[in-house]
């Protein structure tokens, strides 16, 4: 886990000390090397400001000053600043957890107005093993708040075998906290069972609005284009009143990290938008990219060589992106009918 910091500005507040006495702290710490008070730069702080010397200290260096000034001013700055540290070991603990969270989650599913994830990405979540989850999960039935079979967990015959919902993963925590022996496993799997219900909303938001954000893009490109079709060059109007679609050139599916990029999208007659993926790619579902796009233009309309001329500008700006792992998409690639 990464070193932690308290900055001089939030060491002021902890210690409640002025802006000079911790100046005039730090010189006298400075102004006599090698005596038994010592602050070794790298060690005990960091400078973060080379122009005025602005430090950050580590927990060394915060306990060596709150040392000395309990020893000279007869105050308890030592138990202050310990309780600062421990919050900050917390909300830095809690901050890897919803990391882990994220990356490993891809199962999440909304079925029975519950979320639920698989046991893979549960196992990934409290960083152990498979079996010993299940041995977690056998213990937690005999428990006062068992494990409820369809509340708690479940077998998705369709979705990938034994999921577990938010309160299920609660309940397995409480397991964990009373089982495991060494107290950073126990602070681990406990904060998970806190965190993974907050984290997961935000998660499920997140996808929500993403989606807003695709059809939003959408409507900016057909605006954009002035509401014409970059292939054949026909407008929409209030007299034909042209049916419009707002092309991905790399698909949605495969490239969900463009869908809401405007350069990845171009506005196409519905009837070119249909040509396109059914006559040409063999169908709506099939992946594509720019250089399918290209071809067709190049078959289907050869006179239309200023669109292809554009598409070439495009592809340089959009560079090479890779398709998502399709086994695994990233959960806030989910299509928002899984989380609703």
């Amino acid at each position: 886990m990464a070193e932690i910091y308290i900055t001089s500005q939030d060491l002021l507040k902890t210690l409640k000390i002025s802006d000079q006495e911790l100046i005039d702290t730090e010189r006298f710490f400075d102004s006599i090397p090698d005596d038994e008070w010592e602050l070794i730069e790298g060690k005990d702080y960091k400078v973060v400001n080379k122009s005025n010397g602005l430090r950050d200290y580590t927990l060394s260096g915060a306990y060596t000053l709150a040392r000395y000034l309990e020893l000279t001013r007869k105050k308890s700055f030592w138990d202050i600043l310990k309780e600062w540290f421990t919050h900050a070991k917390k909300d830095l603990r809690r901050a890897f957890i919803r990391k882990k969270i994220l990356d490993n989650c891809s199962s999440l599913v909304k079925r029975r107005d519950q979320f639920w994830v698989s046991k893979a990405d549960v196992v990934a979540i409290f960083g152990t093993r498979s079996d010993y989850l299940s041995k977690m999960a056998e213990y937690a039935k005999r428990t006062e708040h068992s494990l409820i079979e369809g509340q708690d967990f479940d077998d998705f015959l369709d979705g990938g075998g034994q999921h577990f919902s938010l309160s299920g993963i609660y309940k397995l925590a409480q397991a964990f906290k009373e089982n495991l022996s060494k107290k950073n496993r126990q602070e681990w799997c406990w904060d998970v069972g806190d965190v993974v219900k907050p984290q997961i909303e935000d998660i499920v938001t997140k996808i929500q609005q993403r989606d807003k954000r695709i059809q939003t893009t959408m409507d900016k490109v057909k605006k954009r284009d002035s509401q014409t079709c970059r292939v054949t060059g026909d407008k929409k109007t209030r007299v034909n009143n042209l049916k419009l679609a707002a092309h991905h050139l790399y698909s949605q599916n495969e490239y969900p990290h463009l869908a809401d990029v405007e350069n990845n999208l171009v506005t196409l007659a519905y009837e070119v938008h249909e040509q396109f993926h059914h006559n040409f790619m063999g169908g709506s579902n099939k992946p594509c990219t720019i250089d399918d796009f290209i071809n067709f233009v190049q078959q289907y309309y050869p006179s239309k060589t200023q669109i292809v001329i554009d598409l070439e500008q495009q592809r340089l700006v959009l560079g090479d992106p890779q398709p998502v792992n399709a086994r695994k998409p990233h959960v806030l690639y989910l299509p928002v009918s899984r989380v609703q």
